[in-house]
Order: C-alpha cells, then structure tokens, then sequence
C-alpha cells in the first residue's frame, strides 16, 4: 500500500514540475499549495512528507518519511516489548517511554508535513523567536470537570525567574471553595541552546528539570507528595526544511516518586509510594499577524498521571493506562503584555485563560 501510495505521489510531483518548466522564466508565479496540501493530508496519513514532495521539496520529504520510519519502529519495539514481557516492572518503564517517543515522532512528523504546504510565511517567523525573559508572571482562572471529585473553581498562578542558564519557576493551583491546592517548583538548567539572545535564529534547547510538588485533598482527606528529575528538549523543525521553519517539536523524559499520605480520624493508615513515569511529545508552530515576539500554539500529549486531569479513560483494559492530551496558546499583544489558553483532556477536562506579563530580556 505505502508503495503505491509513493508512486503515486511521485507522479504528482512530476506533474508539477513540468507544469512549472512550460512556466515562463520571468518571475513566476508562486507555487499553488492546493495540491501539496492534499497529498499531506491524504496520501501522507501513510507517507509522511507526501505533501512536501507533491510541492516540490523531496529533501524535507525524505526527512519527514525517515522520521516517520524512525518513530514508527520505535513504537512498534517498545509496544511488543510490553505485551512479550507481560508487563514486566523491570521492562515496562523504558518500554513504554520508547513507544510514547514513537508515537510523539511518528505523529509530529504528519503533522509538519501539513504545516509547511500551508505555510507560505516561514521566514517571518524568524522575526518572532525570542529568548528567554528575565522576569515572568501569569494569573488566571482554571476550570475542571472530574466525576470523581467536586472542586471546579481554581485561581492559577506561575512566577518564573531566569538568571543566566538557570530558571526557577514557582507554581499552584487553589480551588475557591478552599478544598484542594497543588503547589509546585521547578528549577531548570539549560544545557544547550539560547540563552541570552533576545531574537535567536534557532529556538532549538536542551533543559534539565528537578521539580518538587506537594497536593492535598482535604474532603477526601489525602496529601500525595512528589519530587520528579526529566530531561526536556525542543527542536526546531526548520533545520529539517525551509518550509517548516516557525515550527517545532518538544520532548520530555523523566521519573518521579510520590509519596500518599492519609488523614482519616480514628484510623491509622500506612502510606503509599508510587513511581512516575514523565513523558511528553508536542507540536507546536510561532505565531504570526499581529502577535507579538514569543507568541505561539503548542499541542501536546503528557504522560503524568498525578495531576488534576490525569489519564485518559477508556473502556477496556487500556483505561488508565494513557496520559492525557493537551494544547495550550500565548498570545502577546507587546513585548510585555499577553495572554495564555489551556485546554486538557483526560479522565477530566480543564480549561482555562491566563494574563502574562514578562519584563526584560536575560542577561549574563
């Protein structure tokens, strides 16, 4: 099928190409993106980078089908890995980080095979990358739906503070009627990438995260603590191809420990320690128009189950087992002032929108 699929797109690309040869030299017309745009959608469910050699591009197409080829195998490896091993605790943490980066590769690599046959402004985007910001704060409302629990209301708060590779970023979600918080702290160091340029050409980064988060439940009468260790990274598709510049791919792999503690009257109840995988794969594009530098859309699936929205539900064996998918939008209006957009999609829903105010670049 995939063969056929290619030869296929082969023919189209030929097509094109000899439409454009007849063309007079003078300057000629730019490329129409109807036809690309199809053979990404279409033909490039199964041939990632369809679109691209219909436009026109084979060298980003054969980098999109071998990121596809590469995701695809490593899904496939580390899912007969689990269901071989039965599951095994000695296996199945990095057999299942090695199919989440499967999945995370093989889908992000459709998708920015879409992205560059629409978009027709990638070195604009150039323009719009900005590095980190010396001093940030956001504040906004949070709304979740879970059958499980009653709280709904939440104020949302982040401060974030960079001094030269290292960021510190304090955080917490506080219902209204006062019945449940999680607080949170992360502390980054960058490895590699940007960090003092205010307009980088790359957005491309390597961070290191140590986090620590404390949550309680008081009508359900539990706290659960946890301190995580992930390695989180960002590449930018552009050095793939011109067409995929102002996009890019984001991963993160870590574990975490937590500790349950139990707060029942008259009872004395043992606590309970889990172990967390960390996992998240996203896609995400720079905003253009009107945004200011820095604006941007990312969507995204995250593996950590410890949080409000935890794991998908589904029916069967396989409910539970899944994270939980995500997008999120920050739009800035100026160099100082935005706003943010959450939307999460679990065995709960969350939504929300946030106020952003950021002061100054970075600086030695």
């Amino acid at each position: 099928m995939r063969s056929i699929a290619l030869g296929l797109l082969l023919l189209l690309h030929g097509s094109v190409a000899n439409a454009q040869a007849r063309r007079s030299d003078d300057a000629p017309p730019q490329k129409s993106r109807a036809l690309p745009t199809a053979a990404a959608v279409v033909p490039g469910v199964v041939v990632h980078g369809a679109g691209h050699f219909a436009l026109g591009e084979s060298k980003t197409a054969k980098n999109l089908l071998l990121m596809e080829s590469i995701g695809l195998g490593l899904f496939l490896g580390g899912g007969l890995t689990i269901v071989f091993t039965g599951a095994s605790r000695y296996f199945v943490g990095p057999a299942a980080g090695t199919t989440i980066a499967g999945f995370g590769l093989f889908s992000t690599s459709y998708l920015a095979d879409i992205y560059g046959t629409t978009s027709r402004d990638g070195d604009a985007a150039l323009s719009r990358y900005r590095g980190p910001t010396r001093w940030e704060t956001e504040l906004g409302y949070r709304r979740v739906h879970d059958p499980q629990f009653a709280h709904t209301d939440f104020l949302y708060q982040r401060v974030s503070r960079q001094i030269g590779p290292f960021r510190l970023t304090p955080s917490g979600m506080f219902s209204t009627a006062g019945d449940t918080a999680r607080y949170r702290v992360e502390g980054q160091y960058r490895l590699a990438g940007n960090v003092y340029e205010l307009r980088p050409r790359d957005q491309s980064f390597v961070d290191v995260t140590v986090g620590f988060v404390h949550q309680r439940h008081r009508p359900e009468h539990f706290s659960k603590g946890s301190a995580e260790l992930s390695v989180d990274a960002r590449y930018d598709m552009g050095r793939l191809g011109r067409t995929l510049r102002g996009s890019f791919v984001e991963l993160g792999l870590g574990y975490g420990i937590g500790r349950l503690d139990y707060d029942l009257q008259g009872l004395s109840v043992p606590h309970d320690i889990e172990h967390l995988l960390l996992a998240r794969i996203g896609f995400g594009v720079t905003l253009r128009g009107r945004s200011a530098p820095g604006s941007e859309w990312l969507v995204y699936y995250d593996h950590r189950h410890d949080d409000y929205v935890a794991g998908l539900k589904l029916s069967g064996l396989g409910s539970g087992v899944a994270g939980h998918f995500g997008t999120t939008l920050r739009w800035f209006a100026t160099e100082s002032l935005g706003v943010a957009l959450d939307a999460q999609a679990g065995s709960a829903y969350l939504a929300g929108a946030s106020l952003v105010y950021r002061q100054g670049k970075n600086l030695r």
